[in-house]
């Protein structure tokens, strides 16, 4: 492997714990990249790698922490944009304040960190960039904010695969299904039960229901699609998004007319 480094944003635990843990497993450099040090720190001790302090809703963090990395180890084998925050609420309900922070952090700090990985990548005529986004195309109540941020994100994969492709830097992105029990996730999941109506053993049923294989994705199956496209086999893969949802095609639950509007009578919350 090389001695070049993979940063993965928001490593320190959920998907992207496991995602450091699996590339390191493959014996790559691995650098968690956290904006809290003592989860970054504790991760990292865990699995064995490094971890470096980058806010990634700031550019001056993300500018500098990149180049340090990328400094220590004599440029950058790969980026994963992992990290990535979630509200529940309805549009009639979300104020404008909640909606940019959500922007601010999945899709602008992606922005940034790709925009400085690939900054290095050009000079060095290598590299790769997999952003982890989500199942597109389907609605998902109480997720607006989250899921256009998502498709943002595809947007700039898309466009920044054509744009790397000469300089060797493949671009790519990954969907996880419903990752919950056990992750960060798991909370969203239970604040979008309740405001289902719906205890968590019948919302947890009912969204097993709607995969065919019967079952929540995993932090571990995500990053085996992580370990899959930064590993040698993959090397005419770029510009893709590659779905690991367990054949999730929609969601199946919606709120009802009357709590619809009850929050459309309340509005805005700040």
């Amino acid at each position: 492997m090389s001695s070049q480094a993979i940063i993965v944003t928001g490593g320190g635990g959920g998907i992207g714990r496991a995602i450091a843990g699996r590339l390191h497993a493959d014996g790559h450099t691995v650098v968690i990249a956290d904006r809290d040090r003592a989860v970054a720190e504790s991760a990292a001790a865990a699995i064995g790698c490094e971890f470096e302090l980058i806010d990634i809703g700031d550019e001056a963090s993300v500018m500098s922490g990149v180049k340090a990395v990328a400094a220590r180890h004599g440029g950058l084998f790969g980026v994963v944009n992992n990290a990535g925050i979630h509200m529940q609420a309805l549009v009639v309900e979300t104020a404008v304040e909640d909606w940019d922070r959500i922007f601010s952090v999945n899709t602008r700090g992606t922005f940034l960190m790709s925009r400085e990985a690939a900054r290095i990548m050009a000079a060095q005529q290598s590299g790769q960039i997999v952003n982890i986004i989500t199942k597109l195309g389907f609605g998902n109540p109480f997720s607006s904010a989250y899921l256009a941020s998502k498709n943002a994100i595809w947007g700039l994969t898309q466009c920044l695969a054509i744009e790397m492709a000469s300089s060797g830097v493949r671009v790519n992105a990954i969907a996880p299904g419903h990752v919950g029990p056990g992750t960060g996730m798991e909370k969203a999941f239970r604040a979008k039960a309740e405001k289902l109506g719906k205890s968590w053993d019948d919302f947890e049923a009912d969204v097993v229901a709607t995969i065919p294989l019967h079952r929540w994705c995993t932090p571990e199956d995500v990053a085996g699609g992580v370990s899959w496209l930064m590993g040698p086999d993959t090397s005419f893969v770029t510009g893709e998004l590659i779905n690991i949802t367990g054949g999730f095609q929609a969601y199946a639950s919606t709120p009802s007319a009357d709590s619809v509007r009850a929050a459309a009578e309340r509005g805005p919350t700040k």
